[in-house]
């Protein structure tokens, strides 16, 4: 596919799978763009934590782990573009995962929207949302959902 595909990478096996699915369907004059989108909830309940690695407050505990997962993630998408010789840009943000991706699709002019299935019963999906259902249900543009 040419144009902009956009895809939401979270860290998980889900959200690699997308990735892989559009390296391996963009073509040379398309654009890839991976998003990594940190949750501030996701990281709410830390407590007790103290003492990792010398840090001291939850903060500076939170903002670690964070800056280490950010990291790992990055690392990870941009050794699977590698592999498959393809250039991906990399857009990090912190906000709601399911605003944060519609927004940055309108943003970057993305013609398809690539998210991860996590697999999720349906009470799961229902007590818990599911940011694959929002971004299909929302999404201005096609979305494919890759299990």
């Amino acid at each position: 596919m040419s144009g902009t595909m956009l895809v939401a990478v979270d860290g998980s096996p889900e959200g690699y799978n997308a990735l892989i699915w559009v390296l391996e369907h963009i073509k040379e004059e398309g654009r890839a763009c991976a998003l990594y989108v940190i949750s501030p909830s996701k990281y709410a309940a830390i407590d007790g934590a103290a003492g990792y690695e010398g840090i001291s407050t939850l903060h500076e505990i939170r903002e670690r782990i964070v800056q280490d997962e950010k990291e790992q993630v990055i690392s990870r998408v941009k050794e699977l573009a590698h592999d498959r010789g393809v250039d991906v840009e990399v857009i990090v943000r912190t906000g709601d995962p399911r605003n944060e991706i519609l927004t940055a699709a309108d943003e970057i002019g993305a013609d398809l929207i690539a998210v991860g299935s996590t697999g999720k019963g349906l009470g799961a999906r229902i007590l818990l949302g599911s940011v694959s259902t929002y971004i299909l249900s929302h999404a201005k543009v096609s979305t494919i959902v890759v299990r």
